[in-house]
């Protein structure tokens, strides 16, 4: 019987419905978007690469420099191998399977350099308080391929199921046959939505392959793809269940169109809007204003603050008093407004905790957001992870201003030896099981409710013989 079923939607889908020009756009989309996000992916790591190699390379001449210095090779000068010289450069690789996903990465920095020349305003060029909550969907890429444009399709080539029978008047007929009419819509949807889908993991498949970038590459697959077919398992019991609750075409279609636009567009505005006015960000020209304060208070208190930093420090020997002030004066006043803009930066912090949490808990008001946040943490474009590299370079920064603070304030030379003993910046990122380990939740709960959803419209598919 399934045989026969799947016989006709053959002649009929294939030759005179929408599935060829459904798969291939499918195909295209996600080709297309795969290209674009590896030539996203190759021109970023090419920038923070070249970025990088330069700094290494002026660090590199400081502790040269230093090294000529002590060895008794160069006349010492002033400006020469100071310890403000030192700068580590900090650089947020994309992830493995970064191609997939832009997401969050194209709107905050990648880089910044160490150095006790900068304040926690300037590490980055440009300090940023963004939404943390806002969906990532303004770039195309291969996650808003799955989570939009695959469901749309879905409905395309499912909303007319029994709609030709029940157009026809055959529908008495096709029940009176030893088909199911529960067999013969599951039979047809499968068939059509699963050519749809095969395509879909072909594609994103070939482009794992394709732009192939090492690391945990394959892993981050294996959840992208758990997550995006239970999120297409979920759209198909949709789907079911509205075929089975209308008998129109029309009305069916208009009801999947309008349940696509409530889950996908509708509720992650709202939730956005909503984690947006319960946790408010602090005031940019607030956090810059306290900055230039601190940096003109020290300026004034230059002598006073310098003689305390020596009290605190009465190991500290007085050094070169030809080296200019100013290098002390940019450590104080740089140290002073990192300590005065602390509780701006906790306070920011709290407001994102405040917003993260409420869309970790608002995620299960629509499958949308669920798999959007899962696919894009999968990609390593996700919120979390660019804050995570903000909040390891800033720790860097406070390491290095302890390290060397009491040679520039005294100023002496770091030795050759403490140099060496300076970590450079190395972001540690999550492990591909950790990340698999916090969407464990999530995806069991998106496939609980896909089968509860298709038992639903199984049912109604049932009730649906005694009504026609």
């Amino acid at each position: 019987m399934t045989a026969g079923i799947l016989y006709h939607e053959r002649l009929n889908f294939l030759v005179r419905g929408p599935a060829l020009p459904a798969v291939l756009l499918i195909v295209i989309a996600i080709v297309y978007a795969g290209w674009s996000g590896d030539r996203w992916r190759d021109a970023r790591a090419a920038s923070l690469e070249t970025f990088e190699a330069e700094q290494l390379e002026a660090l590199d001449t400081w502790r040269s420099d230093l090294r000529d210095i002590e060895s008794g090779q160069a006349e010492p000068s002033p400006y020469s191998a100071n310890p403000m010289g030192i700068s580590f450069p900090a650089v947020l690789p994309p992830a493995s399977l970064g191609d997939f996903a832009v997401g969050h990465a194209d709107l905050h920095p990648a880089s910044g350099l160490i150095s006790t020349w900068r304040n926690l305003s300037s590490i980055f060029g440009r300090y940023q308080f963004d939404n943390p909550s806002t969906l990532a969907a303004s770039s195309f890429d291969v996650a808003l391929v799955v989570v939009l444009l695959l469901p749309v399709l879905m409905i395309a080539v499912s909303f007319d199921v029994l709609a030709g029978e029940r157009r026809r008047g055959a529908l008495a007929m096709v029940l009176s046959t030893p088909v199911p009419l529960t067999r013969l819509v599951w039979t047809r949807l499968l068939f059509r939505n699963g050519l749809l889908w095969l395509a879909a993991v072909l594609a994103m498949a070939a482009l794992v392959v394709v732009n192939d970038a090492g690391g945990d590459r394959y892993l981050r697959f294996a959840l992208w793809l758990t997550v995006s077919l239970v999120y297409g398992l979920f759209w198909l019991a949709v789907i079911a269940f509205c075929i089975a609750r209308f008998r129109s075409a029309t009305n069916t279609a208009a009801a999947m169109v309008s349940l696509w636009l409530v889950l996908a567009l509708a509720i992650p505005a709202s939730i956005a809007t909503v984690a947006e006015a319960a946790y408010p960000t602090p005031s940019r020209l607030a956090f810059l204003s306290d900055v230039r304060e601190a940096q003109g208070e020290t300026n004034r208190n230059l002598a006073k603050l310098t003689e305390g930093f020596l009290m605190d420090h009465p190991e500290l020997s007085v050094g070169d008093e030809a080296v200019p002030s100013y290098y002390r004066a940019a450590f104080l006043s740089n140290q002073a407004a990192r300590e005065n803009t602390r509780p701006i930066l906790d306070a920011y912090e709290a407001a994102r905790a405040g917003r993260a949490q409420t869309l970790r808990l608002a995620q299960y008001l629509s499958p949308s957001i669920i798999a959007q946040r899962l696919l894009v943490t999968a990609a390593g474009a996700d919120l979390d992870r660019q804050h995570r590299f903000q909040a390891q370079a800033r720790e860097a920064l406070d390491r290095l201003a302890e390290a060397i603070g009491p040679a520039v304030v005294s100023r002496n030379r770091l030795p050759l030896t403490e140099f060496d003993t300076l970590e450079p910046f190395a972001f540690e990122d999550r492990t591909s099981a950790a990340i698999a380990a916090d969407a464990a939740a999530p995806v069991v709960f998106l496939l609980v409710l896909s089968l509860l959803v298709g038992m639903l419209a199984h049912r109604r598919l049932s009730a649906a013989v005694l009504d026609d």
